[in-house]
């Protein structure tokens, strides 16, 4: 077994266990907010440090809003508007990555997580202007949109319900930490395989895995977006 498929193997069993600890808390919003802890802690600890892990809102300079996110990946070249509680305002043009964290999720949750995906994908930045140097196979601007849970609907179902949403409301990655992940089949993420819209590997382990190469190629580029700041103000 490879290492980090290895690591990834006993990664899934603590986060898993450390799932299961936050029970005992009995407040779904309080066990919620837990949970989410745990992820953005993983993520803190694994990924390349050219991004700050935050949760908030997504503002444009068209005044447009994205829905609350549980975690953001912003570039750490970006400012944004923090608060106290956490939850900050994020520039569109410092957003690399969203993710979308839940306890369970059965096919009529995913409706109301694609029109979460679908706020964030139509924020438009201020300007196309910026350089990046490294993996240049993630297309330049476009946010990653990751949902993960730690215990949803059978994978199949879940493929059925995705691919029957629209395009703007369709995750990039659906990582489920007991049964596996779904991947867009785009032929950008990992090269592409037969027709099906999405990737299966019904490991969890293989899911983290494939999760964490993934964003290391999205969040390891150094990558600066021009903004144009006056039309966030006049």
């Amino acid at each position: 077994m490879k290492p980090l498929v290895e690591y990834c193997h006993g990664a899934v069993k603590a986060l898993n266990a450390q799932y299961e600890m936050t029970s005992v808390l009995k407040h779904s919003a309080t066990a919620g907010a837990a949970r989410e802890r745990l992820i953005q802690d993983f993520l803190v600890a694994h990924l390349p440090e050219m991004t700050s892990v935050v949760s908030g809102v997504i503002i444009d300079s068209n005044d447009q809003r994205s829905k609350q996110q549980d975690i953001v990946l912003m570039l750490k070249s970006m400012p944004r508007l923090p608060f106290a509680s956490g939850h900050d305002l994020i520039f569109q043009e410092g957003t690399v990555a969203t993710f979308e964290i839940k306890t369970g999720i059965t096919p009529s949750v995913l409706e109301n997580i694609a029109i979460n995906i679908e706020s964030v994908k139509r924020l438009a930045p201020s300007t196309r202007e910026g350089v990046q140097l490294g993996d240049l196979g993630w297309p330049y601007r476009r946010i990653l949109n990751v949902v993960l849970t730690y215990n949803g609907s059978a994978l199949g179902t879940i493929a059925r319900k995705l691919i029957a949403l629209s395009d703007m409301g369709q995750p990039d990655v659906y990582l489920d930490l007991q049964k596996g992940v779904l991947i867009k089949n785009e032929g950008i993420l990992f090269s592409k395989e037969g027709t099906s819209p999405y990737l299966r590997f019904n490991d969890p382990a293989i899911g983290l895995a494939r999760l964490l190469a993934l964003l290391s190629k999205v969040t390891g580029r150094l990558v600066m977006h021009g903004v144009e700041w006056d039309v966030y103000m006049l």
